[in-house]
């Protein structure tokens, strides 16, 4: 294949497919808006269908609809799989898209409405100048923000089934300039609800706070963070009804980051080891487990496909990669205990997601998928 025509037709699409992301990032999608998720869904179904693509769409109860869209799905070479998710964190509007320059700022741009935009660029570019050696498939999920949780992991495992087999799978997550994730950390989030003996200010002695207990706890977990390790974050803190009453009720929302699975019991040993410790005589701990999202280990698969990125990156003139690391989970995560060969954060560069001043540079768009591109070729 002609590498330079290629990288040439990504750069000509680079426009159509930013109208395409306005287009989809004008459809608020957070995790919980099923309508919303479902009408970027059915979009991006469309689309892709008039591409000519074999297109899959799957009905989730609890979550938004997730699909999949195919160019060559009858081709002998091993599938190439992309993946990104429809959901956003950002409440109905909240702020809308802006162009600044060669910024494009808005809800999802870069989390990750800019990683579709990227893969369906890549796939049309690859049909326009004939690539037809092996099926590339785009996988777009619906409930990647809240852990897949409003569907009871349907989501994931709908993705893990249409990757079943793929040499390579691309998360296109934001992509940081010059680096490939290769593994991110796991998300535990846990919960402490305490109970004390609630009595009058005046009788302040007694009574037993269980908003005292609850911040004995929090410095006694958070202390156990390491930089480089394990870490606790006391997120969420809720407890009391009026300031003349000594606290009855209390809770604290946690978000334990972890790097691998060793790291789980470590975790939840010490999370039920300061759940059953007792500082304030007269009250009460439960803990409980809310929900898992387990890490992105470095897997010899994975390091094998960065390598094999990494050397078509430079091949063609693309420059230089770097592995990375991360701390935020991905459901890149999934597919790499499924022993699929997975990277993450292919999509378009950017950066400030989860925030109101979220933005991608426009002409990396096409830039993240002639990466990809000359991975596929080879």
């Amino acid at each position: 294949m002609d590498m330079n025509k290629l990288f040439k037709e990504c750069e000509i699409l680079n426009e159509k497919y930013l109208n395409f992301l306005i287009d989809i990032c004008n459809i608020s999608s957070k995790s919980d808006n099923k309508a919303g998720v479902d009408a970027v869904c059915a979009f991006c179904a469309d689309f892709a269908s008039a591409q000519g693509y074999e297109v899959k769409v799957e009905k989730i109860t609890g979550s938004g609809n997730v699909m999949s869209a195919t160019l060559n799905p009858d081709a002998s070479g091993a599938p190439v799989c992309l993946s990104a998710h429809m959901d956003t964190v950002h409440p109905d509007g909240l702020f809308g898209i802006q162009r600044v320059g060669d910024k494009l700022m808005g809800p999802g741009t870069y989390d990750c409405k800019g990683g579709i935009a990227v893969g369906f660029l890549l796939m049309e570019a690859l049909k326009n100048c004939g690539y037809t050696a092996s099926p590339v498939k785009i996988i777009l999920q619906s409930d990647e923000e809240v852990q897949s949780l409003s569907s009871n992991l349907r989501t994931v495992e709908f993705m893990c089934e249409e990757a079943k087999g793929a040499r390579a799978f691309f998360n296109l997550e934001g992509r940081i300039a010059g680096k490939v994730t290769t593994s991110r950390k796991g998300i535990l989030r846990y919960r402490y609800d305490i109970s004390g003996i609630p009595v009058h200010a005046g009788t302040y002695f007694g009574g037993a706070s269980a908003i005292k207990e609850a911040a004995h706890k929090v410095l006694a977990i958070e202390e156990k963070s390491a930089v480089g390790g394990i870490t606790y974050n006391c997120g969420i803190i809720q407890g009391g009804t009026v300031m003349n009453t000594v606290p009855a009720n209390c809770s604290v929302c946690m978000d334990i980051r972890i790097r691998t699975s060793e790291d789980i019991k470590e975790a939840e040993e010490n999370l039920l080891a300061v759940g059953n410790t007792t500082f304030i005589e007269g009250t009460q701990t439960v803990t409980t487990k809310v929900s898992s999202r387990p890490p992105m280990e470095r897997t010899e698969a994975n390091a094998k496909l960065f390598a094999d990125i990494l050397a078509a990156s430079r091949k063609y003139g693309l420059g230089d990669l770097c592995e990375n690391s991360v701390t935020g989970g991905s459901d890149a995560a999934y597919t790499t205990i499924a022993g699929i060969p997975t990277v993450d954060d292919m999509g378009p560069l950017g950066g400030d997601y989860h925030t109101t001043d979220e933005w991608i540079d426009i002409p990396s768009l096409s830039g993240s998928a002639k990466i990809i591109a000359a991975y596929i070729v080879g």
